[in-house]
């Protein structure tokens, strides 16, 4: 497996992002004509090796938090996954202006990290996998995450797309698109809720696993302008805010970077992990746009 922190740039004529290949990682995106970033970075971004980027879209992989079963979290570390402090193979003959396309296989990882890894059946073999990422960037952002079982189990796994955008401040955004939702409220044991308002706001720690497939609208007065964020492949939606000072984020307590973002990711976790059968494969997609 190859190491370093390489950093590819994709610039074109309606936009710019940077990829880093250690955990396949969207540091930034800003389509053409926008002053600000979309996709959100700290002023300072850490490389370090089993260290986990901060910012941008981490890939979550192959388990949510600390991984789920029944309701209840197994207590797998790292957090979110080995999918986020990996180096991955960048595909160089495809790599292109505006496409970086990535592939992570079981095969390539060291000692112990399949066994983390569900097998359907308890005895069945340790699972297997090919995952490959792919980022289009231009005047919107695709990002499509395809999981395949190579093994002959079946297995599961958890994965989300977990986007930080940058907002003008996170008291003054809202988030259309959830009324009505149902969700699990990470800030007080998972407890099952409901989005009672149209819009999420933050005025506080939000930190929300909802159950929700539909397309989204990030309205910032501030910026002035509409992210439209649609998905496919994803039974939930993942929405984050600290509320407060978060140690990871360099000159988070003098600057007070936290209120400069908020996360609302595609996911699929938890009661709806995805079970691959032998030869199945699974997409999860996130596209986003400005309006």
């Amino acid at each position: 497996m190859s190491s370093g922190f390489a950093l590819r740039n994709l610039n074109n004529s309606l936009g710019s992002a940077a990829v880093s290949d250690y955990g396949a990682h969207v540091l930034r995106w800003r389509p053409a004509g926008q002053n600000e970033d979309v996709v959100w970075s700290p002023s300072s971004v850490i490389l370090a090796d089993n260290k986990a980027i901060v910012g941008g879209v981490p890939i979550v992989f192959p388990w949510f938090g600390p991984g789920f079963a029944d309701g209840h979290g197994l207590g797998k570390k790292p957090n979110h996954g080995f999918g986020r402090i990996r180096t991955w193979q960048l595909d160089a003959e495809s790599f292109s202006h505006e496409y970086a396309h990535y592939t992570l296989d079981s095969a390539d990882l060291e000692p112990g990290d399949v066994p983390w890894l569900e097998p359907a059946e308890e005895g069945a073999p340790a699972p297997q996998f090919h995952a490959d990422f792919e980022v289009h960037a231009t005047d919107t952002l695709t990002v499509t995450l395809t999981v395949a079982n190579t093994g002959t189990a079946a297995f599961s796994y958890e994965a989300a797309l977990h986007t930080y955008f940058h907002v003008s401040d996170v008291a003054n955004v809202r988030l259309a698109g959830l009324g009505g939702a149902h969700y699990a409220d990470a800030t007080d044991g998972f407890k099952p809720c409901v989005q009672s308002d149209p819009d999420v706001t933050f005025n506080g720690t939000v930190d929300r696993v909802y159950e929700s497939d539909g397309t989204l609208e990030l309205h910032d007065a501030g910026l002035q302008r509409t992210i439209r964020i649609a998905k496919s492949g994803s039974p939930q939606t993942v929405v984050w805010n600290p509320g407060k000072p978060y140690g990871t984020f360099v000159n988070d307590e003098t600057a007070g970077e936290w209120r400069g973002f908020i996360c609302a990711e595609a996911a699929a976790c938890r009661e709806h992990a995805v079970t691959l059968a032998p030869g199945e494969s699974h997409a999860l997609s996130q596209s986003l746009s400005v309006a």
